[in-house]
């Protein structure tokens, strides 16, 4: 595996500009880590905490669903 990072210019920002070679295994690398971190800070920003009410995020239906009860005798 190969994964290789030039910096080509500093920037006055603290930013750089960078060249990034890699081969076909550094690149399922970059990739898988890149997921896992995506979904690591997803999981982070949408946990239920305990001073806030549960979300639940559904897909929308264009029917509207209605209850029906029935009256005990």
């Amino acid at each position: 595996m190969e994964i290789a990072v030039k910096i080509i210019k500093e920037n006055k920002d603290g930013s750089a500009n960078a060249e990034v070679k890699f081969d076909k295994r550094g690149l399922e690398v970059l990739v898988q880590w890149g997921i896992v971190a995506m979904l690591t800070k997803a999981v982070d920003e949408y946990k239920v905490r305990p001073d806030e009410a549960e979300i639940s995020i559904q897909p929308s239906s264009k029917r509207a669903v209605t209850k029906k009860t029935t009256k005990k005798k």
